[in-house]
């Protein structure tokens, strides 16, 4: 399965625990030798749900030792915490951001992951000043205000930029406004 065989994906848990993927492939029981989805997966809960990769890596140590099942347990439960359900919209969406369910658990309220792993906080692995930046170009500042406002040069604003976008894996800043928008990543912002 290769990255645009991920977009437009539909993942749910069947009554025995596992884990159906329905993209545009076809229907199938994703299992440890899915390594393409896994890897997939991986990457973008690595780059922007770091807590969640975290906590979850701490859940499967004792299963390090052996990668691909280690990789493998980490994204088989983010799915099934996050994407359980079998409904009309994508789980991944067309443009790789994830559309997290509210699945229902009876360990909600009680499980150590909850709020961590469920329904997880988007996190960009930028930095402050790349934050700052990219706030301001999210805003439709020109570079020039951008510097100005933040007492940087112009070459310091583009190269904030280019870090950024290649850290998030965009080569546009069209992409990157719409990543944050998809991922309300300035809605609580008062600037």
């Amino acid at each position: 399965m290769n990255k645009i065989e991920l977009l437009n994906t539909e993942c749910y848990g069947t009554p025995t625990g596992k884990v159906m993927i329905s993209c545009e492939s076809g229907l199938k029981i994703y299992e440890m030798e899915d390594r393409d989805f896994t890897e997939a997966m991986l990457e973008l809960i690595q780059n922007f749900y770091p807590a969640a990769f975290k906590a979850l890596g701490e859940l499967y140590l004792s299963s390090k030792p052996n990668r691909t099942y280690y990789e493998y347990l980490i994204v088989h439960r983010f799915i099934r915490c996050n994407f359980n359900e079998y409904d009309n919209k994508k789980d991944i969406d067309g443009e790789g951001s994830f559309n997290f369910e509210f699945v229902q658990c009876p360990l909600r309220g009680e499980c150590k992951l909850c709020g961590i792993v469920c329904n997880p906080a988007f996190n960009t692995k930028l930095s402050q000043r790349e934050t700052e930046v990219m706030r301001l170009y999210f805003r439709s500042y020109p570079a020039e205000k951008i510097a100005d406002k933040l007492f940087i040069s112009i070459q310091t604003v583009i190269k904030h930029k280019r870090n950024s976008l290649q850290k998030l894996g965009l080569h546009s800043l069209s992409e990157f406004i719409s990543l944050a928008s998809r991922n309300k990543m300035f809605d609580n912002d008062n600037d």
